[in-house]
């Protein structure tokens, strides 16, 4: 019984239960020892890196589709439910979710936001491994060098990424590395996280905002409510994956950042 329910959690593609087998199986499983779940952990394993789901990434290649970088810029989009990016990448091709620590742009956060970053980072780590097999690629160094090293390495076609941050120092690493991965001919992919759709003021200056509060809140419930989206229902991880630099323990960002403060305030 483990083992049905776990394949199903672990290939979806591969089973399509019904959907009152399914509630009960994931209701049992829940409930089930840790033991037993430990002793179908090779089974899992197996069915992560069977044939049919390797194949299913060479196809996506054979389509013309190409590898689907997400890029992951910490800036409100380390989250599987209700993420634009994943949600188109996983209808195109093999996603490859990258997170590049910028030491100029991440590592300037204080303590308190740079733990918040690696436990939001390590959660979805773990949650892409354990329930789509798909592995996060971490890298080091300005986005704009990285991501189209990336790409050339997986032969992405797209990236798929959050629209512009509000904080100057990720915005400008934004723009600079979509320019960078248009022109090494990368398709950029953008996408927001907005509530309502409709605004007047989506996309443009801040200047055509209305001049004061209570008629932007009035002019923002006239615009249609958006719903959230639930996670992939799958996600096709690409063979072979870009290799990891992988994320180090926390107190080495927070150190690393301290000598970096130091250094600016003494130079």
């Amino acid at each position: 019984v483990h083992c049905i329910g776990l394949f199903m959690v672990t290939a979806p593609h591969l089973v399509r239960p019904r959907p009152r087998l399914a509630n009960w199986l994931s209701s049992f499983l829940l409930l089930a020892p840790s033991r037993a779940l430990v002793a179908v952990r090779p089974f899992i394993h197996a069915v992560q890196h069977h044939p049919l789901r390797q194949r299913s990434s060479a196809a996506a290649a054979a389509d013309g589709a190409g590898a689907q970088l997400v890029w992951l810029t910490g800036a409100e989009d380390l989250r599987l439910s209700d993420h634009g990016g994943f949600e188109a990448a996983s209808a195109a091709g093999a996603v490859v979710p990258v997170f590049v620590l910028d030491p100029a742009v991440h590592l300037s956060y204080p303590p308190p936001r740079l733990r918040r970053l690696h436990r939001a980072l390590s959660s979805l780590e773990a949650a892409l491994s354990e329930e789509y097999g798909v592995t996060l690629v971490v890298r080091r160094g300005g986005a704009s060098a990285v991501l189209p090293q990336v790409a050339q390495e997986c032969g992405a076609t797209a990236c798929h990424v959050v629209a512009d941050d509000v904080e100057a120092p990720m915005r400008v690493s934004q723009r600079a590395a979509c320019a960078a991965l248009a022109d090494s001919g990368v398709a950029l992919r953008r996408w927001d996280g907005a509530l309502r759709s409709g605004c007047p003021w989506s996309g443009a200056a801040a200047a055509s905002l209305p001049p004061t509060f209570p008629e932007y809140a009035s002019a923002a419930r006239a615009c249609t409510l958006v719903a959230a989206a639930g996670a992939p229902k799958a996600l096709t991880p690409l063979e072979p994956c870009p290799t990891s630099e992988g994320l180090p323990g926390v107190e080495a960002w927070i150190a690393e950042a301290a000598a970096a403060a130091a250094a600016a305030a003494a130079a």
